[in-house]
C-alpha cells in the first residue's frame, strides 16, 4: 500500500534523481545555496519569492491549471481540475505531472497548490478576489437561474469577460437588483466570484489548449533551387564584412554616451559609411559587442584584445562566433532608438537594450520554426506560438521580440522569409550543445554551404575590379582600397582617388595592393590603375607614426608645423632630434591629431615600413556588467547530478538546518515555533509564533493567540 502524500516534502522524497535534477534546472534559485536535505528544499520551493519566479516557467495550459487550483477548494481531484478547465484527466495529466516536477503542485488523488500561489493569485482567470459578503455557491446558482429569465444573452456575455464592468443605465440597475453585480466605491460594477463561477457553470477556463500552436503560413517557394542557401551564405559573409568595419574605430572611434552606448548620430554615420541599413548594422555591431570584440574606455569605442584573436580565425569560424553570440545574447538590436519606460531613447551597446528572458524566448521561436520546415511562417502565428509558451509576457513584448528575431536573424543569414535557412537549422541544434561543439557545427555548416572562394580578379581600364564569386581571404584587403559597386554572384569594386587616400590614411601599403592585383589578375594590370595608385602615393606619407612611446618621424620643418598646430597640443610632443619626436599618446590618437593639423600621416612599423592598419589592442570588451544571472534566474553553480547527490547525502546524514531553512519549513507546514527576537539592548524576547512569509531578509509572523502580525529582520531571530 502506497503511503499517503501529506506535504510537498513527501512528494519530493518520492522523486527519482532525474526528476529532482529537472526541478533544479527549471528552478535554479532553489539550489543557491544548496539546501541541506529534501525538507529544506521543499520549504524553499514553497517560499513566496521562489513561487512567483516559478510562474514564469509555466506554459499556457500549466498556468490555467494553476489558476483553476487557486479557485477550487484545496485538495481537488484531477477529474475536478480537468472539468474546471474544460478538459479531461487524460489530457491534463502531462501538465499536472510537470507542475508536480516544478514543486508547484503536490498530491495524487488530492491536488494541492503551494500556499503562496493559492493566496497570491487574487484574481485568477479574470475572477474577482473573494470577499466575505459573496453569495455561497448554492445561493449564486439560484441568483443566476432567476436572472436568466430576463437577461440570458447578457449573462452569457458577462460569463467569460472581466469581473468589473462599467454602466449606470437601466440594464445596470436591473443587474444590481438581481444581485448579479455589486457596485464598488469607485462606481464600477463587480461580479462576485461565486456569481461569476455560476455564470461559467463552475468552469474556470472555457477552453484548454494542451498543444502548442505551430507556425502557420504559405508554403516556401524557391524559384531557383539553392537560391535560399546562396542568399543565406551571402548574408553571413556580409555580416562578416560589416564586423570588419570595427577596425576603422582605431582611426575614427565613435563616442560613448554618459549613460553608456553609442550616440545615434555616430551609429547612423557608421552604417552609411559601411553601406548597410541601420538595423542590419546595429545587429552585427551589437553582436560583436556581446562577444567582446569592441569595448570603450569611457570616452571612445575601440576594438579589444579579443578582436585581435577574432580576426586571426577563418571566416567560417568568425561567423560561427557571431551567430552563437546573437542566439545566446540578452540584448535586442531592434529596439535601438525606441523610447524606454521613462521616454529615453535606447542607444545601441548599452544596458538599455537588455531584456530579461529574451534569450529563452528567442531560442523558443527558433525551435518552433524548426518544427515547421517548408512554410513561410507569418509573424502572427509565431506570436501565438510564443504567447502559448510564455503566457505571462505582455502581448506587445511578444510582438516586438518576434519581429526582432525575424529581422536580426535575417541580418546574420539564419532566417529568411519566416523560415530557418540551412544555417539557422544548424544553429537550433547548436543551442543544446556546449560552446566547442556548437562552434564546430556552425563552422562546418557554413563551409559546406558556401561556394568555394575565388582568388582571381578582373581589372578593367575604367578602374573597376570584378571578383567572379565569393572573395577568398587573400582578396579581402581589396575592400579597404575600393568602393563597392554591386554584390551578388560577383562582387564589383571600383578604385578611386578617395578610396586610395582612405586606405593610405590608415596605413595601407600601395605596393602590396599592386602586387596583390598583379598576382590575382587574369590579365596584365591596366596602366590607369598603376598611374592612379602611384599618383596618390606621391602625395601621401609626409608624417610617419610608429608605436614606441609613440614615435613621429618627419622633416624638421614638418615637425615644426605639427608642434605649432593647436590640434596637436594634446600630444605634448617631445623632440628627440630635428626629425624625430615622441608622445605618450596612442598611435591612433597621434594619427588623428596630425590629420586635423592638415598633414597626411602614415602608420609605420618599428622598421619604418608601412604597418598593418589593424593595430594590436589591450582593451577589454563586451557588456560592462558581467552576466551573473541568466534569463531563468541564477545559474546552477553545480552540475544538477552533483547538486542532487549532495542534497540526498545531507538528507541521509540529518544535517543541522540553518535558521532560514527552519523558518521556511515552518512556513511550508504552517507550524509555529518559539522565536527568540534580539532587542536593541542585546536581550532576547521569546514568542511562540507562526511564521507566515520570509522575503528580503524580513520575517513576517503571527504571535500565537493574537490576530496581529509583526515583522522582524531575520538576523535578529534565534531558534532554540
Amino acid at each position: 500500500m502506497t503511503a499517503v502524500i501529506r506535504s510537498l516534502a513527501d512528494s519530493l522524497r518520492r522523486f527519482g534523481d532525474d526528476r529532482l535534477e529537472a526541478l533544479l534546472v527549471a528552478r535554479p534559485d532553489l539550489a543557491s545555496p544548496l539546501p541541506k536535505g529534501i525538507g529544506p528544499l521543499a520549504a524553499r520551493a514553497a517560499g513566496a519569492g521562489s513561487a512567483r519566479r516559478a510562474l514564469s516557467a509555466l506554459t499556457l495550459p500549466e498556468l490555467h491549471l494553476v489558476e483553476a487550483l487557486a479557485v477550487l477548494p484545496d485538495g481537488a481531484s484531477p477529474r475536478e481540475l480537468a472539468a474546471a478547465v474544460s478538459s479531461d484527466p487524460a489530457t491534463i495529466s502531462t501538465a499536472v505531472e510537470r507542475l508536480e516536477t516544478l514543486a508547484v503542485v503536490w498530491g495524487e488523488d488530492e491536488l494541492h497548490l503551494i500556499r503562496p500561489l493559492r493566496e497570491g493569485l487574487r484574481t485568477p482567470a479574470g475572477l474577482a478576489a473573494p470577499e466575505a459578503g459573496d453569495p455561497t455557491p448554492q445561493e449564486a446558482e439560484r441568483i443566476v437561474a432567476a436572472a436568466r429569465e430576463q437577461h440570458d444573452g447578457v449573462l452569457d456575455t458577462l460569463a467569460w469577460g472581466p469581473s468589473t464592468v462599467q454602466g449606470n443605465g437601466h440594464l445596470a440597475r436591473q443587474l444590481l437588483e438581481a444581485r448579479i453585480v455589486r457596485r464598488e466605491e469607485d462606481g464600477t460594477l463587480r461580479l462576485p466570484r461565486s456569481i461569476h463561477l455560476a455564470l461559467r457553470k463552475g468552469r474556470v477556463r472555457r477552453i484548454h489548449t494542451a498543444l502548442r500552436p505551430g507556425p502557420q503560413g504559405p508554403p516556401l517557394h524557391e524559384r531557383i533551387p539553392g537560391s535560399r542557401t546562396a542568399q543565406a551564405v551571402e548574408r553571413a559573409f556580409e555580416a562578416l564584412r560589416l564586423v570588419g568595419t570595427v577596425r576603422g574605430f582605431d582611426e575614427d572611434p565613435p563616442g560613448v554616451l554618459r549613460r553608456g552606448g553609442i550616440p545615434q548620430r555616430d551609429l547612423n554615420r557608421l552604417a552609411e559609411r559601411a553601406g548597410s541599413d541601420l538595423l542590419t548594422y546595429a545587429t552585427v555591431l551589437q553582436t560583436a559587442w556581446q562577444v567582446g570584440l569592441i569595448g570603450h574606455d569611457g570616452q571612445e569605442w575601440h576594438p579589444t584584445r579579443d578582436w585581435d584573436a577574432h580576426r586571426e580565425r577563418s571566416a567560417e569560424s568568425r561567423w560561427a562566433e557571431l551567430a552563437l553570440g546573437w542566439a545566446r545574447g540578452h540584448h535586442l538590436a531592434a529596439v535601438v532608438g525606441t523610447p524606454d519606460s521613462s521616454g529615453t531613447a535606447r542607444p545601441l551597446l548599452s544596458d538599455l537594450t537588455r531584456r530579461d528572458g529574451v534569450r529563452t524566448r528567442r531560442g523558443s521561436l527558433l525551435r518552433a520554426l524548426r518544427t515547421s520546415p517548408g512554410i513561410s511562417a507569418t509573424p502572427e502565428s509565431l506570436q501565438a506560438s510564443l504567447a502559448w509558451a510564455f503566457p505571462l509576457v505582455p502581448a506587445p513584448v511578444i510582438a516586438e521580440e518576434t519581429a526582432a528575431m525575424l529581422r536580426e536573424g535575417e541580418a546574420l543569414g539564419l532566417v529568411d522569409a519566416g523560415a530557418l535557412t540551412v544555417l539557422g537549422g544548424q544553429l537550433v541544434l547548436a543551442l543544446d550543445e556546449d560552446m566547442m561543439q556548437a562552434d564546430r557545427r556552425l563552422t562546418e555548416a557554413l563551409q559546406v554551404s558556401a561556394p568555394p572562394p575565388v582568388s582571381e580578379v578582373l581589372v578593367d581600364a575604367d578602374l573597376t575590379v570584378v571578383i567572379p564569386g565569393r572573395p577568398s581571404e587573400q582578396l579581402m584587403p581589396l575592400l579597404d582600397w575600393t568602393e563597392v559597386v554591386s554584390r551578388g554572384g560577383a562582387v564589383t569594386l571600383r578604385l578611386s582617388a578617395s578610396s586610395i587616400r582612405r586606405a593610405l590614411g590608415v596605413g595601407g601599403d600601395p605596393e602590396l595592393l599592386l602586387d596583390l592585383l598583379r598576382e590575382h589578375s587574369r590579365a596584365p594590370l591596366p596602366q590607369a590603375v598603376e598611374y592612379l595608385v602611384r599618383d596618390e602615393q606621391r602625395r601621401h606619407g609626409r608624417v610617419q607614426v610608429s608605436r614606441a612611446a609613440t614615435v613621429l618621424q618627419a622633416e624638421a620643418e614638418v615637425l615644426d608645423l605639427l608642434q605649432a598646430a593647436a590640434e596637436a597640443t594634446a600630444l605634448n610632443l617631445r623632440r628627440l632630434a630635428p626629425t624625430v619626436a615622441v608622445t605618450m599618446s596612442d598611435p591612433g590618437f597621434a594619427l588623428q591629431c596630425a590629420r586635423r593639423a592638415g598633414l597626411s600621416p602614415q602608420a609605420v612599423g618599428a622598421d619604418g615600413r608601412p604597418a598593418d592598419a589593424q593595430l594590436s589592442h589591450s582593451l577589454a570588451g563586451g557588456p560592462l556588467a558581467a552576466d551573473l544571472v541568466t534569463v531563468d534566474g541564477p545559474e546552477l553553480r553545480l552540475p544538477p547530478a552533483e547538486a542532487v547527490a549532495r542534497i540526498r547525502e545531507a538528507e541521509a546524514g540529518g544535517a543541522d538546518l540553518s535558521v532560514t531553512d527552519r523558518l521556511l519549513e515552518a512556513i511550508a507546514q504552517g507550524t509555529s515555533l518559539a522565536l527568540g527576537i534580539v532587542d536593541g539592548r542585546g536581550g532576547v524576547v521569546v514568542k511562540q509564533a507562526q511564521p507566515i512569509s520570509l522575503e528580503g531578509g524580513r520575517l513576517r509572523a503571527r504571535e500565537a493567540g493574537r490576530d496581529e502580525e509583526f515583522t522582524v529582520l531575520v538576523h535578529r531571530v534565534t531558534l532554540g
